[in-house]
């Protein structure tokens, strides 16, 4: 009797989830009733787990990758024809799905630590889509276009838990932010706290946050502190204060509802989002908490949280915040060890498609290597580590097998390893990185 790995059984999780989708393809065809109605050389199924596993090869290449090279591989036109039935919510769903059957990792047994963060990727040059397209500049001599992912990612876990993707030119990440906090499932005995850097510091963004129940720790910078204590903060090295904030769109003081209180007003302006404040309530109490501590290099961090004062002190704060850098490498490989960067498409739409369906690889490959730790060996200098590159080929390789075979997963990953060298730095270089073309594929 074959006892099932743990990668056959995760395997197995994800294309019974795919089968749950396609019982009812009515929920997730662009035509109810008329498209996934019929049988296709290329089933729902195949087309999905296709999709998952597609790199940075041309769509041709990647159907025989998948099917074989054989004269019976359906076609690229095949392919085209599955993917404009797809309605545009189908893989996020698969998504969400498949990440409620995994088990979940907490900080101090109840709480899910997510980081929110946004990333450019740089998609196929069309001048003619003004939402996308950015002039000639110091970068690029053609000028390119964009698109702006923004994830919300679960630490622990080390997965994505939703995405949103945002035309370069109508980057929003306020907006994304506060939409993926809104429609985050919410769950009594296991609170949320959403870690995230300085591009997310807004009233807006903490109070979504407390209207939904859950917590926030979000970096700030010098000047934004400053704002909300009404004082400098050149002469303070340590700082940890609660305080409370009455927002208004109005400056007149006859108007406000807590005269006694006036130093704690903050101007909120008409062009600035802010979601609470109507005429029916147009003041909005906000506490917060401020934390300010020194780093190792002399500088100086400043966090807002709203997090217990008896719960989490200040050590906790340079923990959590240092924790949220695994966001910046779950970025890297989604970009680059998985393809992300060879799109197969110039339609905004199916990029949105290739994005949630490279997360969900992602995420397959990420529960898979977290499962596998390299051998002892006491005659090696360095302590030696997986290398989650070729991992995630390796889980790719994996999830694209259809015909029952299977290999050692495990044994191949951690055949893959490196030696971890956490001193070595490197100065980040900000340039332009052309997407690979479909002419060189």
């Amino acid at each position: 009797m074959h006892i099932m790995k743990f990668y056959e059984n995760l395997k197995s999780i994800l294309l019974t989830t795919i089968d749950e989708l396609a019982s009812d393809p009515t929920l997730y065809a662009r035509n109810p009733g008329k498209d996934f109605t019929r049988n296709r050389k290329l089933s729902f199924k195949q087309f999905i787990q296709m999709m998952l596993t597609l790199e940075g090869e041309c769509l041709k290449e990647e159907l025989y990758l998948f099917f074989g090279r054989n004269e019976d591989a359906p076609s690229k036109a095949a392919f085209y024809k599955q993917r404009q039935k797809l309605h545009k919510d189908a893989l996020a769903n698969l998504l969400f799905a498949f990440n409620k059957k995994l088990k979940r990792r907490l900080y101090k047994g109840k709480y899910q630590l997510i980081a929110c963060d946004g990333s450019a990727l740089d998609i196929y040059r069309n001048p003619d889509d003004p939402d996308t397209f950015y002039e000639t500049n110091g970068k690029s001599t053609k000028g390119f276009n964009q698109v702006h992912v923004n994830a919300l990612y679960s630490i622990l876990d080390e997965r994505y838990t939703d995405l949103i993707v945002q035309p370069g030119r109508k980057n929003n990440e306020y907006s994304a932010f506060c939409q993926m906090v809104d429609n985050a499932p919410k769950d009594n005995n296991i609170k949320s706290i959403y870690i995230c850097d300085r591009g997310y510091a807004s009233y807006n963004s903490y109070a979504h946050v407390i209207e939904n129940g859950q917590y926030f720790l979000i970096r700030v910078t010098d000047k934004k502190t400053e704002q909300l204590l009404g004082k400098s903060i050149s002469d303070i090295t340590t700082l940890d204060t609660s305080l409370e904030r009455i927002l208004s769109r109005s400056q007149s003081k006859k108007r406000r509802l807590y005269p006694e209180r006036e130093n704690e007003y903050r101007h909120i302006s008409k062009k600035v989002a802010f979601d609470y404040i109507t005429d029916e309530n147009p003041e909005y109490i906000i506490p917060l908490r401020i934390i300010r501590f020194e780093l190792s290099d002399g500088k100086y961090e400043n966090l807002v949280t709203n997090l217990p004062v008896h719960e989490f002190h200040t050590e906790d704060f340079k923990e959590l915040y240092f924790m949220r850098w695994n966001e910046e490498t779950a970025f890297r490989y989604l970009k680059y060890s998985l393809c992300l960067k060879a799109l197969h498409t110039k339609k905004f739409d199916y990029v949105i498609q290739e994005v949630w369906a490279r997360a969900i690889l992602f995420n397959f490959s990420s529960e898979i290597t977290k499962q596998v730790k390299p051998k002892e060996n006491p005659k090696r200098k360095h302590k030696y580590e997986i290398n989650h590159t070729e991992a995630f080929k390796t889980c790719r390789a994996f999830l694209r097998i259809h015909d029952g075979t299977t290999f050692d997963v495990e044994a191949v990953i951690a055949s893959n390893i490196e030696p971890v060298r956490p001193d070595r730095k490197y100065k980040r270089e900000h340039r332009y990185m052309k997407p690979m073309t479909f002419a060189y594929r």
